[in-house]
């Protein structure tokens, strides 16, 4: 079901961000995880104008490539809705109009479809220029106004203020409050094998948002590459330069964190 984003809610955003020029909010989908090498499938979008008008839109692409099983099992789309489905190139300056000179919002973006949409152009000899500056990512947003500390989660699952932080039976009432609200809305956690699946041990705490790595046994395996299904800690001592390949090419700066982390143990 769709929400109809109406006209009102469009200019207390342009009012409360202070918007002097469009606003896109976006989104889209891919062949795979990769920045550097997959392609955009389909993108939406919903284009707020100044003056509180909206453009809203969505279409397939054909990326002349195939999707990876992984992300049609994700977004559902297939190489067979796709082969009569445009370029990114046929609906180039098409896409460049509604994303030229404008701000932009989603969830993510800037780790991920800023930069891809970006490479897409370059590919087809366009170069699609933003600045951080105009970037407002829901995610950023979300994990910065709601702490990952116990008082944050107790508001955010509670919806009311921890008051006595750092008594100790206060602190295990509120976190029994919080188990008891995860499992009323996440079923998939009243599955104990789920559970230990998820946990992962207290020095691995990194989480990489990319999925560029995934966790068996509390050890780190990649997810990518020619060294899918192999752990981390084995390339390091196997192949350090392929490592070294990543921190210097086109990946998101938390996957090089991730990779540098796993360089610094070995020393």
């Amino acid at each position: 079901m769709f929400t109809v984003f109406r006209r009102g809610a469009c200019k207390k955003i342009i009012e409360s961000l202070k918007l002097d020029k469009p606003l896109v909010i976006f989104s889209l989908e891919t062949t795979g995880p990769s920045i550097s090498s997959d392609k955009i499938v389909a993108l939406a979008y919903l284009k707020i104008i100044a003056n509180g008008r909206i453009i809203k839109d969505n279409f397939l692409l054909n990326p002349e490539m195939q999707v990876s099983e992984e992300s049609t099992a994700i977004h559902g789309i297939t190489d067979k809705e796709l082969l009569n489905q445009p370029t990114f190139k046929t609906k180039a300056r098409e896409i460049w109009d509604i994303f030229n000179n404008c701000y932009y919002g989603g969830f993510n973006i800037i780790d991920f479809d800023l930069p891809l949409i970006r490479r897409e152009f370059i590919r087809i000899g366009m170069d699609f220029e933003y600045s951080i500056k105009d970037v407002v990512d829901l995610r950023i947003i979300f994990n910065y106004m709601e702490p990952r500390t116990l008082s944050g989660t107790y508001k955010y699952y509670c919806r009311k203020e921890h008051i006595n932080v750092h008594n100790p039976l206060a602190d295990v009432e509120a976190m029994a409050e919080i188990l008891d609200k995860q499992l009323k809305k996440y079923k998939a956690i009243r599955d104990r094998e789920f559970i230990n699946e998820i946990n992962i041990p207290h020095e691995d705490k990194l989480v990489e948002h990319e999925r560029k790595f995934y966790w068996r046994n509390g050890e780190a395996y990649f997810n990518f590459s020619k060294y899918k299904g192999i752990s981390l800690a084995e390339i390091v001592k196997k192949d350090p330069r392929f490592l070294e390949w990543i921190l210097k090419a086109d990946f998101p700066e938390e996957t090089k964190s991730f990779v540098k982390r796993a360089l610094r143990k070995k020393k």
